[in-house]
């Protein structure tokens, strides 16, 4: 979006924030349900043969829905190696928790396993960019009180189950910041696939040592264990293309409740009033969490502790130590916190690296490419007037070819400019569609593409971009209807 050009205003923010929230909770029912049904096999059947079978079970499915394209496209992604690694992470991080789950209760192991969110609020600033602020700090640790209390953590007894506990906490937080670190640059459906498929591997090469444990009936009961698990899987992973780490982190204490809930019912786990105090904390903080972010999803008033200053002044974004490019940021903020620094640089960096791209030996001979940031150079006419798109590619008779538009906020208000640009480029595509491309914050991808399909704007690709800890710009394709050699991941962080 040009700046000169009125905010505008995400569709149905606080629809969509609820939706993510929704997915959470989700999580938080289907995960420790997982848990509690595990827990009947646990002590008879070694953790990695009940990983095992449970885990092929969700890559089966996801191969079956996704078949062909869902392989070839983990065969060509660009984060397979860290895919993997979370994978190994997570394994890690169930083996340590079902390990405490057969010397403890499921109430408490639970418990324990939900200091997460603590590691990952202190991490998921200088790793994502996503700094809590003082109100969501506050929320977190109203939740990790609740935690201490229903734990028993008052009178701390460090026995090998809760140190186990304590270790599945600290490698699921390191999970989760790696999936959000990557939630835009794959689909749920392969980082489930690629993750469960490890899971498989970790698990068979330890059947040499420890035998097969599992009747035909259990291991028909374990594999139902795993559509429950990859349902909850594909829920969690899911919010996190959608929230920041920390209110995933926080709202991931009503898994807390489940627990506590499953403890009961299937085990006679009766819970103390120190336990029920302590459940009812979890629940304070994450209504807390979701009412903040819910106020920035519905464009309410910002905040003062906001998590970037409204005085940003130009040349200090690159001194920033990351920045969050969350949809649910209210357009007020979008527009005034981040838009004209970040817009300007990330309107440069795609010009930049992208027209053309380095290296690129197809770019037609004459194509000159402009900017209208910061001073505006070239307009088009639309029906509200003259528009100054981003990125203009003309060629050598002045032709416009090429537009490209950064939308800090994608809505229906862009429409008429939209479709003004999309119909002025040409459509010298291998598919016919025109040459016209729209980058959003990272997140917001499937509402531009929406958007566009809705009201029949022809385009060549829809991208995310995130601002690197270094100041440079990351555009990933999100989806790419011209020429595939557009479908390239620009990072000169990574470079």
């Amino acid at each position: 979006m040009s700046p000169r050009q009125p905010a505008l205003a995400l569709p149905a923010g606080r629809g969509a924030f609820l939706v993510a929230v929704a997915l959470v909770m989700v999580s938080d029912v289907m995960l420790p349900l997982q848990d509690a049904l595990t827990k009947r096999f646990v002590e008879a059947v070694p953790v990695a043969q009940l990983l095992l079978v449970r885990s092929f079970t969700v890559m089966a499915l996801a191969l079956a829905f996704g078949r062909g394209r869902l392989a070839g496209r983990i065969v060509r992604s660009p984060v397979k190696r860290t895919m993997i690694l979370r994978a190994l992470v997570m394994f890690a991080a169930w083996s340590c928790f079902y390990l405490a789950l057969a010397e403890m209760p499921l109430a408490q192991a639970v418990t324990l396993y939900f200091v997460s969110p603590i590691f990952v609020a202190v991490a998921s600033g200088p790793v994502l960019g996503e700094w809590p602020s003082a109100r969501h700090w506050l929320a977190i640790l109203v939740g990790f009180l609740g935690v201490v209390l229903a734990s028993g953590l008052v009178r701390f007894e460090l026995t090998t189950a809760v140190a186990l506990a304590l270790a599945s906490s600290a490698l699921w937080a390191a999970a989760l910041l790696m999936l959000r670190s990557m939630a835009s640059e794959e689909s749920s459906l392969v980082q489930v696939t690629v993750a469960n498929g490890v899971f498989v591997l970790a698990g068979a090469v330890q059947l040499p040592f420890t035998g097969w444990h599992l009747a035909p009936a259990e291991l028909f009961g374990v594999a139902l264990i795993g559509v429950v698990g990859g349902t909850g899987q594909f829920a969690l992973y899911e919010a996190a293309r959608r929230l920041p780490a920390h209110l995933i982190a926080v709202l991931e204490y009503g898994g807390l409740i489940t627990g506590f809930a499953l403890g009961y019912l299937m085990f006679g786990d009766v819970p103390t009033a120190l336990v029920t105090f302590g459940a009812v904390l979890v629940v304070i903080s994450g209504v807390q969490a979701v009412r903040l972010e819910s106020r920035r999803a519905d464009g309410g008033a910002q905040a003062p502790d906001a998590l970037v200053s409204d005085a940003l002044a130009p040349g200090e974004l690159a001194a920033l130590p990351g920045l969050p490019l969350t949809p649910f940021l209210p357009p007020s903020q979008q527009e005034t916190s981040m838009s004209k620094e970040t817009h300007d640089l990330v309107v440069n960096y795609i010009a930049k690296y992208r027209f053309p791209f380095p290296g690129q030996t197809t770019w037609p001979e004459g194509y000159v490419t402009t900017t209208n940031v910061p001073q505006a150079k070239a307009s088009i006419p639309t029906p509200a007037g003259a528009h100054f798109p981003d990125i203009v590619i003309t060629d050598r008779t002045g032709r416009v070819r090429e537009l490209g538009e950064v939308e800090m906020a994608i809505g229906p208000q862009a429409l008429p400019y939209l479709k003004a640009g999309s119909e002025l480029t040409d459509n010298d595509t291998p598919t016919q569609v025109k040459h016209f491309f729209v980058y959003v914050p990272a997140g917001q991808e499937a509402v531009a593409q929406k958007l566009l399909e809705d009201n029949a704007i022809s385009y060549a690709g829809v991208r995310g971009f995130t601002v690197n800890a270094d100041g440079t710009v990351k555009i990933v394709p999100f989806v790419t209807k011209g020429d595939q050699y557009d479908h390239q991941i620009t990072d000169p962080a990574a470079a």
